[in-house]
């Protein structure tokens, strides 16, 4: 061979390697082209999203708390209609068909779920650096509260929270080449209006009405995931037909141990906490993440205290007491500002002793959708010796640092994003510049005060009967002294079987005895041939508010109540022990005969 040979061979490989670069170069260019735009767009969005990801909502003085993602715990749930099929991973609802309602206890991690969801799909499409092979199939996730779909629908609602973070951005598109939003609806629930409750229900109901079945052409670029506590039977009517409903599962003890060694800096720290929680048995009471969240930080800050923590109050009671000592600061502060002031000494004096009291007329008005700082304001023109107003032209600001140093609340003006609008997402969404809850479990403890300390059996099921105001009857019941047989007594009448089945479904403590009574009692109230409960006439019959359709509120509350399995055995063995009624024997069997039937197929 001579070098002329050569010569020509290194000049077809060349050429032909200079023609590879060259299309490779091509074909780069025109794949990057049309997502150079939807890239650019978003990307401001999910830098938000993933540094929202290393704040995590809950703060206590003295104690420093992990960041959201490196504590969470992957979770599970169960179908509403067949939880005896098993758990399920929420991931695989995430990038799943269809749109999904889930149902969450309070304090069960729904709006962490939302949170993490979010900046986990953040943090895969910032990786993808804009090339749609290197990213896993799946949605955009956005978080947004429910409240924001009160009074517009969900595009503009999408285009109004994230204006901030990606102006312009088109949410009535898909956000990117072949892909969807999954937009997480958080927190129906905290709807306090009941007819703005109803309206984003039929909102929901008709956006999974125009995407049915969801690959059909003019379906919309959404996926929806709608987040709640329980709700009325007439409210989860409305989301039947187009939602897939599941519960939230609690932890499970694994979980507990993962949430652990993931809380604490080493494996040591995590055994002595767990061993602290199973000596007070606490164990139970950490299966919600909540309480879980607040053992930890109680114990890693050296507040936990040597007696009992057993009951899941005794935790929130000094977790609470810990956040207002960290804000005592600012407190005093106003008090001083007030003795300084000419005729001030009076209401200084008269407000020292009151920042719980305080705290917890802002805790009232938040969780029933009121200004939190408009009801100091007003309480204090009424309680205080002379107007605090009169005193600080800039009272109502000064009532708004006190609320803001406690942690339980924050800005609501302070960003758009529904995370850093409330610390959560799903938190309540008041006018610019008021405030909301950080953290509505804790908020609703406070607010749970008046009520527990003035027990009235009458007003606890009021306010069971009352969408958003059950999380302050279950803390009411937690903090106030009840007889060991109210649930029992109550349930008697339909009003109160209900109340109490909403107390169980919210993660009320009551023992298997009580338990069985009160599912005896729903059975009964549902049965198409009613009869006495036990035997007893109905006890409260003139008191509460008349239930709208008893037989399908307390079937709603067992399909609930039977998600958990400790459940399902309780009522297996209602159903056979020849010391019930007839009539709940009968019911029982009916249940679970219904139940087979609105069983959904394995294969649907």
């Amino acid at each position: 061979m001579t070098w002329d040979f050569f010569d020509k061979v290194a000049s077809v490989v060349s050429g032909s390697l200079a023609l590879a670069a060259a299309v490779l170069a091509v074909r780069r260019h025109l794949r990057g082209r049309p997502g150079r735009g939807w890239w650019a767009a978003l990307n401001p969005l999910w830098r938000a999203q993933s540094e929202e990801a290393i704040v995590h909502p809950h703060r206590i003085a003295g104690g420093y708390v992990r960041p959201l993602s490196e504590v969470y715990v992957a979770r599970r749930a169960v179908a509403r209609l067949d939880p005896a099929a098993g758990p399920v991973d929420v991931g695989s609802l995430l990038t799943g068909p269809g749109h999904v309602l889930l149902i969450g206890e309070p304090g069960s991690g729904k709006s962490a779920l939302v949170r993490q969801a979010c900046a986990n799909s953040a943090r895969w499409w910032l990786a993808g650096r804009g090339r749609l092979r290197r990213t896993p199939p799946g949605p955009v996730v956005v978080g947004l509260p429910a409240t924001a779909l009160v009074h517009q629908p969900l595009p503009a609602a999408l285009a109004e929270a994230y204006r901030d973070q990606a102006p312009g951005l088109d949410f009535a598109r898909e956000p990117a080449p072949d892909r969807r939003w999954l937009v997480c609806v958080d927190g129906v629930d905290a709807v306090a209006d009941p007819d703005d409750r109803a309206e984003v229900l039929n909102r929901l109901a008709a956006l999974a009405r125009a995407t049915a079945p969801p690959a059909a052409p003019g379906a919309g670029p959404w996926r929806v995931l709608v987040t709640t506590r329980q709700l009325a039977e007439n409210e989860l009517a409305v989301l039947d037909p187009g939602y897939a409903a599941y519960h939230l599962a609690p932890f499970t003890d694994p979980d507990v141990g993962r949430f652990a060694h993931r809380w604490f800096p080493d494996a040591v720290a995590a055994r002595r906490f767990l061993n602290w929680a199973d000596q007070q048995r606490a164990r139970p009471a950490l299966r919600n993440p909540l309480t879980a969240t607040i053992a930890a930080a109680l114990w890693q800050a050296g507040l936990a205290g040597p007696d009992p923590v057993a009951d899941p109050a005794v935790l929130l009671d000094r977790f609470v007491g810990a956040l207002l000592g960290g804000g005592r600061a600012s407190f005093d502060a106003t008090c001083d500002a007030l003795r300084r002031a000419v005729r001030g000494g009076p209401v200084a004096d008269w407000l020292t002793e009151r920042h719980t009291e305080l705290v917890e007329v802002a805790a009232v008005a938040a969780v029933t959708g009121a200004d939190p700082v408009a009801a100091v304001v007003d309480w204090s023109a009424a309680q205080a010796p002379y107007q605090p107003d009169r005193v600080l032209p800039d009272w109502d600001r000064q009532v708004r640092l006190v609320l803001l140093a406690t942690g339980l609340f924050s800005d609501a003006g302070a960003g758009r994003a529904p995370a850093a609008r409330s610390g959560a997402v799903g938190g309540p969404v008041p006018a610019p510049g008021a405030l909301a809850a950080t953290w509505p479990g804790l908020v609703e403890h406070l607010a749970a005060g008046p009520l527990a300390r003035d027990w009235s059996a009458q007003r606890w099921i009021r306010a069971m009967a009352t969408t958003s105001q059950r999380g302050v009857g279950l803390w009411a019941m937690s903090r106030a002294t009840v007889a060991p047989g109210f649930l029992r007594d109550v349930a008697r009448d339909p009003a109160g079987a209900i109340a109490a089945g909403h107390y169980l479904a919210a993660g009320g403590a009551a023992d298997p005895v009580v338990r069985s009574d009160v599912l005896a009692a729903l059975l009964a109230h549902w049965s198409p041939r009613p009869g006495p409960v036990d035997g007893v006439a109905p006890a409260l019959a003139a008191g509460p508010p008349p239930v709208r359709d008893v037989r399908q509120e307390c079937f709603a509350l067992l399909t609930t109540l039977t998600a958990a399995a400790v459940n399902r055995e309780l009522l297996r063995e209602v159903a056979v022990d020849p010391r019930r009624p007839t009539v709940v024997r009968r019911a029982a069997a009916l249940f679970f005969a219904t139940r087979r039937r609105q069983r959904p197929s394995r294969t649907g």
